[in-house]
């Protein structure tokens, strides 16, 4: 069962959502959510995961109950440094990340800015610089009938909404009101619009700064789960994104479109599990199980990691 707590950073009031307890010798699992999510998308995966994991669900600045301000900064710079505040005012010792979409580019970044920090990185579907196909949606929404579509979608009737989130979804996934209630909830909050408008803005600049670290290539070891149904950021591109990852190993979800964690909780849980016993078992490496939805790209670790956060 989760928890809503929150955290006062610099002023800033942020909430999250935390199920179990930090244990000894076993890493905290933190979530990021993506673009229009919040910790509440997270729910349906959060309950497939071991009750006695330690789990945090951060609201991003700007989503969910965390706070909107005006003068709040939504570049991926800033967010990311967000996120290592929470770290540290948690606690939180070398954690496993988890970061969905946009929460995977920020989790990438953690990752090439603080890797002495975190004990390993997951992406579901993330976002990432070696893809072009947000380039038309993002010229859309900063266009004027765009800014217009943004403020007014919050409020259309839930037959479209429930429309516009099952695109996001793969064949093989069912959607219902009860997962569109977390979008539809956090996209009517005062602020929420401006601060995802103000994020796309510097869209362009996040993703080329976030390629440029990726020039030296990725040391944390990374899980990366992808839907083959993903049309907002096509499984295709994974390929570039894990060249420039040295510890890294691929997930195609037969089906799955671009919400894996919401469309297939239970196999999602099933691979995230996996990787966090493996460290806390103090295994000298990661190898889950071959499957028909597996694809490896490279050893998840090497011999001599540090084990344990």
């Amino acid at each position: 069962m989760s928890e809503r707590r929150y955290l006062n950073l610099d002023g800033l009031q942020l909430s999250y959502l935390e199920t179990g307890a930090a244990m000894e010798g076993r890493p905290t699992l933190v979530l990021l959510h993506g673009l229009m999510g919040s910790a509440a998308t997270f729910l349906p995966f959060m309950n497939e995961l071991d009750s006695n994991l330690h789990v945090i669900a951060l609201d991003l600045p700007g989503a969910g109950l965390s706070e909107r301000r005006a003068d709040l900064a939504a570049d991926l710079k800033s967010t990311t440094l967000c996120v290592a505040g929470v770290l540290d005012a948690l606690e939180l010792k070398k954690p496993i990340v988890l970061g969905h979409s946009h929460g995977g580019a920020i989790a990438l970044r953690l990752a090439a800015k603080y890797p002495e920090r975190l004990t390993s990185i997951a992406l579901l579907a993330p976002a990432h610089p070696f893809f072009d196909e947000a380039t038309e949606v993002i010229r859309f929404y900063l266009s004027l009938p765009g800014r217009i579509f943004a403020h007014t979608m919050p409020w259309f009737p839930q037959w479209i909404q429930m429309m516009g989130l099952r695109r996001m979804a793969g064949p093989q996934s069912w959607d219902t009101p009860e997962r569109l209630a977390p979008y539809r909830e956090n996209l009517r909050v005062p602020g929420t619009i401006a601060h995802l408008l103000k994020l796309i803005r510097t869209w362009h600049d996040d993703m080329a700064s976030l390629g440029k670290l990726l020039r030296k290539p990725l040391s944390t070891p990374t899980l990366v789960l992808w839907g083959a149904c993903d049309r907002a950021v096509p499984v295709y591109t994974a390929t570039e994104l894990c060249s420039h990852l040295q510890q890294s190993e691929l997930h195609v979800l037969p089906g799955v479109g671009h919400r894996p964690a919401e469309e297939t909780p239970a196999k999602v849980a099933e691979l995230i599990q996996q990787m966090v016993l493996a460290y806390s078992a103090e295994a000298a490496g990661y190898s889950p199980n071959s499957s028909a939805i597996h694809s490896r790209i490279a050893p998840l670790m090497t011999s001599n990691f540090e084990v344990g956060d």
